[in-house]
């Protein structure tokens, strides 16, 4: 069914809904780059803000899920009930699909019940523990682990739509024109920079080179924080070329850092001087090593003096970081659907 809306008015309740969900302001033209060129979302929303747009019911919760999953929340683009993935997920094993049609009629018996149960006490959440325990009596642990993907994906569904249900609940919202354009690390959600913003730049690596220097900082000591390493996040300027120093997490106080870090969120590639700098710093603090984090890559010649001249030197370019936000990401919905 199609519905006739005014745009801005359906532009500003998306990016409302969508910093509900995910704890991400944006704008208008913040929204409309989520999507691709060609997309024909992208037309629509850029139209005026008194233009009166058609859209089917369908689309709206498509476009939805595409915000969704541009902001790095949710896993897939597609709006596919979690009931259809799990029946994917189980058809092909006779004895398994058998279990999951029987949990599923169990499911909807239930679902009523727990809908009456939480109306007559006035609670807002639902309670599933005769569901999952009748699951489990029956159908053993394949029952009980179907029954818990069933009310998580339920979860899930309800997220990915414009409702008043969310994964989590946020304590602020953060803009998304702060990652690039704030050298703030204050963060609710990580030690050096916010869990959403990861999970942002998980989904949208290309904008790595774009984001705020300081952000980059940031970003690099919390994936070493995370991997269990005593950190110290130099201040951002006048720190003599060093941005980020990492110990072993038993180090004791005084003792040499395991790895000096330069980070780099250059376009160019990283020349000579630049290593034998920080070479001579690894040298000096008698640390282990020199690492130089980059969205660029070290150049030839100087690669070739680390190798000539003995120094120890690693670079971390944008391959490498993508792979510390698949790391740091907030597990999503594959998790439990078995993707």
């Amino acid at each position: 069914m199609a519905v006739h809306l005014v745009n801005g008015e359906f532009v500003a309740t998306i990016s409302e809904a969508a910093g509900f969900k995910t704890g991400i302001a944006l704008d208008k033209s913040q929204l409309i780059d989520l999507f691709p060129d060609d997309s024909g979302f992208r037309d629509m929303l850029s139209m005026g803000d008194e233009s009166v747009i058609r859209i089917h019911s369908s689309d709206i919760d498509e476009l939805f899920m595409q915000v969704l999953y541009h902001l790095g929340n949710v896993d897939t683009p597609t709006p596919v009930s979690s009931t259809i993935r799990l029946l994917h997920k189980y058809k092909d094993d006779a004895k398994l699909y058998l279990v999951y049609m029987s949990v599923f009629e169990l499911y909807t018996a239930h679902f009523k019940l727990m809908m009456e149960e939480a109306e007559k006490s006035g609670s807002k959440t639902l309670n599933p523990e005769n569901f999952m325990k009748e699951c489990a009596m029956k159908y053993g642990k394949p029952g009980l682990e179907m029954s818990y993907e069933l009310i998580k994906g339920n979860t899930e569904d309800m997220h990915c739509k414009l409702s008043s249900y969310r994964r989590y609940e946020w304590s602020d919202t953060v803009n998304l024109e702060e990652l690039f354009k704030s050298e703030s690390l204050e963060s609710q959600y990580g030690e050096f920079i916010d869990q959403r913003f990861i999970d942002f730049l998980h989904r949208n690596n290309d904008k790595l080179g774009e984001m705020h220097w300081r952000k980059f900082e940031g970003l690099t000591a919390e994936y070493f924080d995370r991997q269990g390493y005593k950190v110290e996040l130099g201040p951002g300027r006048n720190d003599g070329g060093i941005d980020v120093r990492v110990w072993k997490d038993n180090a004791g106080e005084g003792e040499a850092p395991l790895i000096l870090v330069q980070c780099k969120r250059y376009k160019s590639k990283i020349d000579r001087t630049v290593v034998k700098a920080l070479w001579a710093d690894v040298q000096w603090e008698k640390a282990d090593s020199g690492l130089i984090v980059t969205t660029s890559s070290i150049a030839p010649g100087a690669k070739n003096d680390c190798v000539a001249r003995g120094y120890n030197i690693k670079q971390a370019d944008k391959d490498v970081i993508s792979k510390w936000l698949e790391h740091m990401k907030t597990p999503g919905a594959g998790i439990f659907m078995g993707k």
